[in-house]
């Protein structure tokens, strides 16, 4: 696995001559979101699912937000915001009144104009409009899409070979994935649609899934009508303080934006993703009269779980929520929707200028008694058929300093706590610091705080970073996390501790090209493998990764863009203490015009093994993301075209019929492999090969 270094530097040297990256508003990496995306995926090991921000976004660009009447949730739903900048927009807005221009943001305290540049597709200044015109073409005048996408992995799996042995598990469905989506929306006013899903391997209207797809959706949301602020009806997700007891949509980790320490978002929002986890399925209401608002809901949906008898044989129990969504073998079919699970909570707040004070609960309960396996790093894990939260949460702006946090309590009166400060220092540069102390005993579910776990439990810590801008060019960043589990972990057999560095420079004298150089070093607590004392010590195996990405815009139809990522794993506890060292680099080529606008990806990738993976972040279909992971020796190459068809002349609205398909194939190869994957999902050879295509019908 260990390549000679200076292979690796010509690498390197080839990467940077490329140059990448131009300032193109249709790519998401100018404001952050693909490397906080890419910080999502590691944090939970997992690709995210959950579009809803995408599928915002893109609302946003054919309908810009007019900052003349926007709200504070609606800038936070921008993702790219901090509460200081948000708060100093507000007063701007309030002492100055309605902008004139987008270019006066850059009077605005805190707004710098990589955070402008980064806004300008979603954005506009213009006139308000009246509620009752607005109420009034709800109904007819929004913009309604039909879209499909299928794709196949070509070469043939284990899991569709016919077994070998009776009883044997297999894939019962076909190896196509399929998805559908309708929706309808009018300026994120009124919302509804609904969707379904087939992934890889499931049935399709025969067997288990005789009613067709796996995953079926729907949703319907109001926004702003008068004392109700917000109407939810069917799937919806649900947001309060900062995540402590409940957060389930996009949520930012430690990452693209040192700042970005702060949840922020609307406690209901529709849901119409393809993930078969992590939302509620129901009904929720936010009410709202001057100062104060409420928001509460209640849901009843099948679920899918691990089940399993007890000791005693009696009664069935579930060890573990089955969030994967696949149902393609005879044992996955029959945990899926085995279980029943209620949900009901809400939310009292009063808000004034500068001043947020919220009161949250949620309770869950289930139809089976949920009990983990018996091993050491359970021992805390609730059990029984009920789970309970309540907490407190605030956000205070004082001059140039905000603070926030949350105390949160379970059923049992276990505690957690989060308190958070931004400060700006000046005019080129802020502070944020962020405390958190979680009780191992602490428990909740669908939760997802600032936290170095992927839930919030059975963790202390301080997080510290800086922004210095310099020069409207130049942002320097930096961040230090020190953290402490008090409790065992999974593969960690004793209490822990760690910290992660991370320093950031990105560098964009116009809009034509930019640099960016990261830095990071982690060490955290895992198990040492010690087969001959037949235990495990702890030990903490450091990670060191270097990146350096640049982009140029060559012309209006060309661009280009490249990354160079060098780890290194202190993986030794023994003397010698050598060090693995890894390698992944890509390059992206664009091209726009009138007749087609695609990309093409070349990636090298050199990883030590499964443990050092790395997510990416890799242009795909609209509203379709993909962030695989590489490890082992290999190279990856993608090509992603799509055109667009206009249909009719544009309406009222500003924005045409239209018919726009993409194709997308990809293949990974790798070089000392001679089965890709393994278990049913094995390939024979070392190549595995993917084809998608997509419609989007826009009317």
């Amino acid at each position: 696995m260990n390549s000679p270094f200076r292979r690796w530097l010509t690498m390197l040297a080839l990467f940077i001559l490329s140059v990448v990256k131009l300032y193109s508003q249709d790519n998401p990496e100018e404001s952050g979101e693909s490397r906080q995306l890419e910080a999502i995926a590691e944090k939970h090991d997992a690709e995210p699912e959950d579009d809803s921000h995408e599928q915002d976004l893109e609302n946003w660009r054919m309908h810009p937000l007019d900052l003349n009447r926007a709200t504070e949730e609606e800038l936070y739903g921008l993702q790219g915001l901090t509460a200081l900048q948000i708060e100093n927009f507000m007063q701007y807005r309030k002492l100055l009144g309605s902008l004139l221009s987008i270019y006066e943001l850059q009077a605005v305290p805190g707004w710098d104009l990589q955070t402008i540049r980064g806004l300008l597709p979603y954005i506009k200044t213009g006139t308000e409009e009246s509620l009752y015109s607005a109420l009034r073409e709800r109904w007819k005048g929004g913009d309604a899409s039909l879209l499909l996408r299928a794709g196949q992995t070509l070469e043939k799996s284990a899991g569709y070979e016919e077994p070998a042995q009776p009883g044997a598990s297999y894939y019962e469905g076909s190896p196509q994935k399929i998805f559908f989506r309708y929706a309808y929306n009018y300026k994120q006013l009124l919302q509804y649609g609904f969707m379904g899903e087939k992934d890889a391997g499931e049935p399709f209207f025969r067997g288990a899934q005789r009613y067709g797809f796996d995953f079926y959706s729907f949703h319907f949301f109001l926004h702003n009508t008068g004392i109700i602020r917000d109407l939810a009806l069917g799937d919806f997700t649900v947001n309060l303080g900062q995540g402590l007891i409940q957060w389930q949509t996009f949520a930012s980790a430690k990452g693209a934006s040192v700042l970005g320490i702060k949840r922020q978002a609307s406690c209901l929002k529709p849901y119409h993703s393809a993930g078969e986890f992590n939302f509620h399925r129901g009904a929720g209401i936010t009410l709202q009269k001057g100062n104060w608002h409420s928001s509460l809901f209640f849901s009843r949906q099948k679920i899918s779980s691990n089940a399993d008898a007890d000791t005693t044989g009696r009664e069935d129990i579930f060890t573990s929520f089955e969030n994967s969504g696949y149902h393609r073998t005879a044992n996955e079919i029959a945990d899926r929707n085995n279980n029943i699970q209620f949900s009901a909570g809400g939310n009292l707040n009063f808000s004034k200028t500068g001043l947020s004070l919220s009161a949250n609960f949620i309770h869950f309960q289930f139809s089976r008694p949920f009990q983990k396996r018996d091993e050491p790093y359970n021992f805390y894990s609730f059990k029984g058929r009920r789970v309970s939260n309540a907490s407190f949460d605030y956000g205070y702006t004082f001059r140039n300093m905000h603070v926030f946090g949350e105390l949160a309590i379970d059923r049992d009166r276990h505690l957690a706590l989060i308190q958070g400060t931004l400060v700006s220092l000046g005019a080129a540069l802020d502070l944020s610091i962020l405390y958190r102390n979680i009780s191992p005993a602490y428990q909740s579910l669908y939760a997802d705080a600032f936290t170095e776990n992927g839930s919030p439990v059975n963790e202390k810590g301080l997080y510290t970073a800086i922004s210095f801008r310099p020069g409207n060019a130049l942002r320097l960043e930096m961040y230090y996390d020190l953290f402490v589990f008090p409790w065992l972990k999974y593969r960690v057999d004793a209490p822990s501790s760690g910290n992660d560095f991370s320093i950031q420079a990105f560098f964009q004298p116009d809009k034509n090209w930019y640099l960016r150089s990261q830095y990071k070093r982690e060490k955290k607590g895992a198990n040492q493998e010690n087969a001959e004392r037949g235990y495990h010590p702890v030990f903490s195996p450091e990670k060191e990764r270097y990146q350096l990405e640049t982009g140029y815009k060559i012309s209006r139809k060309w661009q280009i863009k490249s990354r160079a990522e060098f780890i290194w794993i202190q993986k030794d506890w023994t003397e010698n203490r050598t060090k693995q060292e890894g390698f992944l680099g890509f390059l992206d080529i664009f091209y726009n015009s009138r007749l087609i606008n695609g990309n093409l990806r070349i990636q090298r990738f050199l990883i030590p093994g499964y443990d050092f993976r790395i997510y990416i972040y890799e242009s795909d279909m609209l509203l379709n993301l993909s962030l695989p992971s590489y490890y082992d020796n290999g190279w990856r190459y993608y090509i992603n075209l799509h055109k667009s068809f206009h249909l009719g002349k544009k309406r009222g609205s500003g924005v045409p019929d239209k018919l726009t398909a993409w194709v997308k194939w990809a293949q990974v190869i790798y070089e000392d492999k001679s089965v890709v994957g393994s278990g049913l999902d094995a390939i024979n050879g070392n190549k595995k090969s993917e084809i998608k295509v997509q419609i989007l019908f826009n009317w």
